[in-house]
């Protein structure tokens, strides 16, 4: 349970063993790739790459746009569950090697730009045709046929629209300025008039102006013969031939995407291509040579040194142990009951490589508090169930890892639950008598005892993150550090605790141990006061530092009462499942439909509480290891390991 150790690993290959190498590597996702050392100032050719890289991305372009055209007519093999957590298309090596060998890209995705384009014309087609029938029913009033409205040698004939309020003042206006013009409406949509203009050609410059004045507009039928009724008749006849002929179209597309997992094949392995030739723009390279460098993990080193040396023996492979000042990957080794906690560690950010793993050292701290947040018996063993459900559904991976937290979150919310005789809001008065003797305390009516408890917690949680940095600063050698900064600020807080609880809380506390605290925390106070500040070399400033320091206590009584939280999401838990239980019970009075509300409130509800109280409990579990305990001891700002490895998005290869 701790932090990975690391080799530095150069690796020199012949280029003609390149490729082979580079795909080992990628099989085996374990060397976390870095440019080559500065020192070494090589002349990197990477002949043609470029080329390559571009070909790669064409094939991977088109491959997508097939995956885009075809998804909406693709039917899944997998069904339900299955499909929504293990989604990926499983394949043995052969059918890898028959998949892409037998797809031709070029092809392909020319039938499908053909496919493609003859829908979205249809599609267009059917469109103008449908609002060119919309528009000719406005003019059905036209006596003849929409064609006889044109232009002749002498005569100017339009079909025009404007707006209602227009109308008028447009028809005087041009009576008057083209006394021989004539206006007919047709019809009336909305604010809108449909009618015919006629008038002489040679009256053009006088009637212009008026046309535009009122904004009139010409109606474009284009495409329409005959009376307007049987021409919109003929053109809705027209579109419902060219939806047919869609539908012909979409069955083509379902034909084609029968081979929809093949495309996803296909394109997960023209990524992994892209990826095996642009990770050497990382490499050194001479005219015949790679030089490729990063960190391995020293468990892996024997594996690989092994299987390259199957693929070429005149390749070299140097490793070395991290030298002082490099900054070296990070990767989190946890037995598979930690593990799950990684999550929360790797939000707050990963150790530097010289640190320990705090993962294992916040596990016990974070279940604990989560359980106290959530609090409820009911809640817990509902969690732990659904947890544990979707986790023998869930590939490996992040998603089954938070899984297990859940799980082990719900176990931990039901044995708090079974103390604190919380079961979904009920009354503990009227628990099964076997439930009830297991009850030890009832926070809502005993809130002062589990604050106390709460508090015990936060104090041992706190003294464990003092003793963990002592025991790092011992490791470094700097004993005063420890003794001082850490050893003695555990001792000092012991020896206020009986003082704080008696003066703070009201707790009983026996004289005698008063006394002793007292004058302990008296001596102690004095030792921090004259060694807190004492790399300072002002011997004033040295003292008025090490009063200052005794601020700190002000600091570690924020800390403690930063687990009042534990206590206050606790009860909120119960107290809003009581709430919940009084609102069913309200509804069951329902005429008719009582029982039915009541179940639904109650299933509603508890869900809902459950969700909250679950995200509650987990943001403040995690706040409380972050700022109250991490702050103590832990570094951070580690970067992650990251090995060049295979990340297919679609398929899983099955060997």
């Amino acid at each position: 349970m701790a932090v990975s150790r690391m080799k530095k690993i150069q690796l020199l290959v012949h280029k003609g063993t390149g490729a082979d190498v580079v795909a080992a590597l990628r099989e085996e996702g374990v060397l976390h790739v870095t440019e080559p050392a500065e020192e070494l100032s090589l002349v990197t050719t990477h002949d043609g790459l470029k080329d390559r890289e571009r070909e790669h991305a064409a094939r991977i372009t088109k491959l997508e746009y097939m995956k885009n055209l075809l998804r909406p007519y693709y039917t899944p093999s997998k069904k339900g569950l299955d499909k929504m957590f293990n989604p990926h298309i499983e394949v043995t090596p052969d059918d890898l090697g028959r998949a892409v060998a037998e797809f031709d890209v070029d092809a392909w995705y020319e039938k499908c730009v053909d496919l493609e384009g003859r829908m979205r014309s249809a599609e267009a087609e059917i469109a103008r045709k449908e609002v060119l029938a919309a528009e000719l029913g406005h003019w059905e009033g036209l006596a003849g046929s929409v064609e006889d409205i044109r232009d002749t040698r002498h005569v100017r004939a339009m079909l025009v629209t404007l707006e209602v309020r227009e109308y008028d003042d447009f028809v005087a206006e041009l009576a008057e300025a083209v006394p021989e013009s004539e206006v007919t409406e047709i019809s009336r949509s909305g604010s809108t008039v449909y009618a015919t203009v006629l008038y002489m050609r040679e009256s053009e410059l006088a009637a212009s102006p008026v046309l535009k004045r009122h904004n009139v507009r010409t109606a474009d039928l284009s495409g329409a013969t005959g009376a307007p009724a049987d021409a919109a008749q003929r053109l809705r006849d027209e579109a419902a031939a060219g939806a047919s002929s869609i539908e012909e179209m979409k069955k083509e597309a379902e034909v084609l995407a029968e081979s929809y997992e093949q495309v996803l094949v296909v394109l997960d392995e023209a990524s992994e291509s892209l990826a095996r030739e642009s990770v050497a723009t990382h490499f050194g390279a001479t005219e015949s040579t790679y030089l490729i460098e990063g960190w391995m993990r020293t468990r892996d080193q024997e594996r690989v040194e092994n299987r390259l040396a199957e693929i070429s023996p005149e390749l070299e492979l140097i490793a070395r142990d991290p030298e002082e000042g490099e900054k070296v990957p990070v990767d989190l080794r946890n037995n598979s009951l930690v593990s799950p906690f990684e999550f929360v560690t790797t939000l707050y950010g990963r150790p530097i490589y010289e640190e320990a793993d705090p993962t294992p050292l916040l596990a016990p701290f974070f279940i604990v508090f989560f359980g106290l947040c959530v609090s409820d018996g009911g809640y817990g063993l509902t969690l732990a169930t659904l947890s544990f459900f979707l986790m023998t559904k869930m590939p490996a991976g992040g998603g089954k890892q938070l899984m297990k937290l859940l799980f082990m979150g719900g176990l931990s919310t039901a044995i708090v639950g079974a103390i604190t005789g919380s079961w979904f809001g009920i009354d503990p008065n009227i628990l099964p008598e076997f439930i009830r003797n297991a009850i030890v305390m009832n926070p809502l009516a005993e809130p002062m005892k589990m604050l106390n408890v709460v508090f015990i917690l936060g104090i041992v949680q706190i003294f464990t993150g003092l003793a963990i940095k002592m025991i790092a600063d011992f490791k470094d050698g700097r004993w005063a550090d420890g003794i001082l900064d850490q050893l003695l600020w555990i001792i000092f807080l012991a020896l206020l605790v009986p003082l704080g609880y008696g003066f703070i809380l009201g707790g009983d506390v026996p004289p005698e141990i008063n006394a002793f605290a007292s004058k302990g925390a008296m001596i102690v106070g004095a030792i921090v006061v004259l060694t807190g500040a004492r790399k300072n070399k002002n011997p004033i400033m040295k003292l008025l530092g090490g009063v200052l320091k005794l601020y700190d206590i002000v600091g570690y009584f924020g800390d403690v009462l930063s687990y009042a939280r534990l206590l206050a999401l606790g009860l909120a838990t119960g107290a809003i499942a009581m709430a919940i239980n009084g609102v069913a019970e309200m509804a069951l009075e329902i005429p008719i439909a009582g029982p039915v509300a009541f179940v639904l409130v109650l299933i509603g509800g508890h869900l809902f509480n459950l969700a909250v109280n679950c995200l509650g409990g987990f943001v403040h579990s995690a706040r409380l290891q972050y700022l109250e305990y991490f702050a103590k001891f832990f570094t951070g700002g580690g970067s992650a390991f990251t090995p060049f490895a295979s990340a297919k998005k679609y398929s899983i290869v099955k060997r």
